[in-house]
């Protein structure tokens, strides 16, 4: 399909949502790969420069589904993931609060006793603690301190030999990190029984993780994709399946920094009709460093309101018997 043109002469075409194939709805904003790249070497020590080769603009859009995302779509390879993670050993964090994380009890609640569940993207597998009920296997070809319950493959590969043999196919906060989140969909759906479920949560837009300016996580080459239960609703529909749940999750203690970073910010990113939520502005960068340390300490001594905002959509919807 042709892209739409922009209303404005001097931006590029609106290119097609990820989802539906059709034009986005409009263009929110684009910020040069120079600061992308700046934010990640000096905010997280991490240089992303070879993934930016070529590419002088990233620009992010809003598809009629809902879903924002950004074009081109730069994602991270196993070099970043391997370099990030260690530097941050961010599997302590994804792994922290394992019998209370929100996304993981939510899940298990659908899935049935003696159930034979996949779960993609699932890094050492943590979530196996909640389904002592049934059968789980971990897929992650990147994944790091797993036992022989999770196989490194691809999904790709994995759902050519194993189509039609699992009850439900997870993915938490996995979808918002591929450049093609249809496909990847397709595939988990591929793994399913007649009946089988697909679970998915991922990053929610709007949320305070949106509203938390120059945030390293929460832009390429990491997440290139935000998420909310209409956008979740329309991947469902695209790939034939029922929607038992499309909606936000509660907050969860795990989320704790991000709930108090969100606090803590002097300065947020900009609202409708003038969004944005990157760009070089020392008041974002400075206001960013100040709330993360003080978010770091008080997220160390003070629990999670119980009020506190959704930053996670959560889909769940069955392939038709």
């Amino acid at each position: 399909m042709a892209a739409a043109s922009l209303p404005d002469s001097g931006g590029p075409a609106l290119p097609a949502c990820p989802i539906t194939g059709k034009p986005a709805l409009r263009r929110i904003h684009g910020v040069s790969a120079r600061v992308i790249e700046d934010i990640w070497r000096y905010g997280q020590g991490v240089d992303v420069k070879h993934l930016f080769k070529g590419i002088d603009h990233v620009y992010l859009y809003e598809s009629p589904t809902g879903l924002v995302f950004f074009e081109p779509k730069v994602v991270g390879d196993g070099a970043f993931y391997r370099d990030y993670y260690r530097k941050w050993d961010v599997h302590a964090g994804l792994t922290a609060w394992p019998d209370s994380r929100v996304d993981y009890r939510t899940a298990a609640g659908f899935i049935q006793p003696g159930a034979k569940v996949v779960d993609v993207g699932c890094g050492p597998g943590v979530f196996r603690e909640h389904l002592k009920h049934a059968r789980y296997t971990g897929l992650d070809p990147y994944a790091v301190d797993a036992d022989e319950v999770v196989i490194k493959e691809t999904l790709e590969d994995y759902a050519v030999a194993h189509a039609g043999e699992y009850d439900a196919a997870t993915a938490f906060h996995v979808i918002e990190h591929v450049p093609d989140p249809m496909r990847h969909a397709e595939l988990m759906a591929k793994l399913l029984k007649p009946g089988g479920l697909l679970i998915l949560a991922a990053p929610l837009h709007p949320s305070p993780l949106t509203e938390i300016p120059n945030l390293p996580i929460n832009m390429p080459p990491h997440h290139v994709t935000w998420w909310n239960p209409a956008a979740f609703s329309a991947l469902a529909t695209r790939l034939g399946l029922e929607i038992v749940r499309a909606d936000v999750l509660p907050a969860s203690p795990h989320q704790g920094v991000i709930y108090w970073l969100h606090r803590m910010l002097p300065v947020r990113t900009d609202r409708a009709p003038k969004e944005r939520y990157i760009g070089h502005r020392w008041s974002w960068h400075a206001s960013l460093a100040i709330a993360y340390a003080l978010a770091k300490m008080v997220s160390r001594i003070k629990v999670l309101p119980a009020n506190a905002r959704p930053v996670d959509a959560f889909l769940v919807a069955r392939k038709p018997s």
